[in-house]
């Protein structure tokens, strides 16, 4: 309460001096500067009557307190006043205090892509390696509405006054890069895919995250709709999704790497656990114990050891082997060293889509059980059916192995050397080597003689077919 004082009468009705005093009572009324109560404090004297309900109803009047009396406590003084009872600062009157507006701000209609637990809630199971929330949004995405600031409601004090309420404040924020104000500046809506941010004073959508340091406790996995850029190491267990790419300084541990776009990094000791999902082209320095999906080009610098690796692109490994693992690559396979000098066994197959390379493992499985059954089986319509069934998977294999993909490089090259226990599959023929070959080299399909063919190293630009059909004209002049 401001500035309180005690009251009595004067000649005008207004606060001053300190108590109203009659011959058998003292009255005292306390009224803050805002007129929004009064107190009103009695003590009895020895002699004389006490006061009435129209002497303080008179008194009340007289200090200007025409609203906000409480009826209930008014009839409740006078009871006991009437009974020679002291009161302490009983509130008579109260007025209606202003409630400030609402200050305007934006309510946001998108929500972090981890979800923000509170400190009360209970939680049995927690992900220590998810640290941040990211908002993500979509180009298109209406990220929030402009919530116009209140003006609030007056009040009123207890001399029947109006008391003017605070209006809200406006909205001190610049809309920055990649927002769209729509519908008169009450719709914001995204105009890029990325990371909605608010700092000082401002509101955006970045398209790109910067991590200066390793991906750790202190960063936290992310999961970000734009381009993460690490200019550190990701540590293991940490997993990274970035739609449109990923650039790593250093080098990945075991983790899971998604991406739609290109990814780059240094090196990935993936420790039989770690995963890679591109959309684009993946290059590195190394790749070892990893399980590698790729769209585009996998090219590494020094060697790809104990992978796994599918791509719709081609596999380059430039300075090193290919060791280990296995690899299918539709658009070709290129290594200095394919193998090793330990013999590890390591499977290479070119040119073919690795998603027909499982359809096929599934139909062949089915092909195989099916048949098993038809000699396990009693009824002759159980065996019609399972006959049945074996012709359409049968179809449906010779309807793969015969596609025609005008990307599709079936070709092998090593540059230095093949060790033995490689087994290579070009179209449709496979060959594991107990011997090794020196390079420069190129592996083909024989379509003549069956197997493999041979050759001096040709570019991977130099397709498969061309050269296979080359043999064939001079196989027919020949014959």
């Amino acid at each position: 309460m401001t500035d309180q004082r005690e009251l009595v009468p004067s000649a005008a009705p207004t606060p001053g001096g300190n108590e109203i005093k009659k011959l058998g009572y003292s009255l005292y009324l306390k009224i803050p500067d805002n007129y929004l109560e009064c107190r009103c404090s009695y003590v009895p004297h020895e002699q004389g009557s006490m006061i009435t309900r129209d002497e303080l109803a008179a008194f009340l009047k007289q200090y200007n307190v025409r609203e906000g009396i409480d009826q209930s406590v008014f009839d409740d003084f006078v009871l006991k006043a009437a009974a020679g009872r002291q009161q302490i600062d009983v509130l008579l009157a109260s007025g209606t205090a202003p409630v400030a507006g609402a200050d305007e701000y934006i309510l946001l209609s998108v929500q972090p892509s981890a979800a923000v637990r509170s400190g009360d809630e209970v939680v049995t199971n927690i992900d220590m390696h998810i640290v941040q929330a990211f908002i993500n949004v979509s180009s298109g995405d209406e990220i929030g509405r402009i919530i116009p600031a209140e003006p609030g409601i007056p009040g009123r004090n207890i001399m029947g006054m109006p008391i003017p309420a605070q209006p809200g404040k406006p909205l001190h924020m610049t809309v920055g890069k990649n927002i769209r104000v729509e519908e008169n500046g009450a719709a914001l809506t995204a105009a890029a895919t990325g990371r909605l941010c608010q700092s000082s004073g401002e509101i955006s959508v970045e398209e790109e995250y910067v991590v200066k340091g390793d991906v750790n406790f202190r960063v936290g996995s992310i999961n970000f709709k734009g381009v993460v850029e690490v200019r550190g190491d990701v540590l293991d267990n940490f997993d990274i999704t970035a739609s449109k790419g990923l650039t790593v300084t250093g080098n990945i541990g075991a983790c899971s790497i998604v991406s739609d776009g290109d990814v780059t990094f240094c090196g990935m000791d993936g420790q039989e656990k770690g995963h890679i999902v591109s959309g684009g082209t993946l290059r590195a320095h190394f790749i070892h114990d990893a399980v590698v999906e790729c769209v585009g080009d996998v090219i590494v610098d020094v060697e790809i050891h104990n992978c796994t690796i599918r791509t719709l692109g081609r596999v380059v490994v430039d300075k090193g082997a290919i060791s280990g693992g296995s690899c299918v690559a539709r658009g070709g396979i290129e290594a200095k060293k394919l193998g090793s000098a330990a013999s590890v066994h390591t499977k290479l197959h070119a040119g073919v889509d690795f998603h027909d390379v499982e359809l096929l493992e599934n139909l062949f499985s089915a092909l195989t059980e099916a048949q098993n059954n038809i000699k396990k089986s009693q009824s002759q319509a159980e065996t019609e059916e399972l006959r049945s069934k074996s012709a359409t998977l049968t179809d449906d294999i010779m309807t793969i192995r015969g596609k025609i993909d005008a990307l599709a490089n079936a070709k092998i090259n090593a540059k230095s050397l093949i060790y033995e226990n490689v087994q290579l599959t070009v179209g449709g023929a496979t060959e594991e080597l107990n011997e090794e070959k020196d390079g420069p080299i190129s592996v083909i399909e024989n379509s003549i003689d069956g197997g493999l063919r041979f050759l001096s190293m040709t570019s991977l630009d130099v397709k498969a077919t061309d050269i296979e059909l080359a043999f064939v004209r001079e196989q027919r002049k020949v014959s």
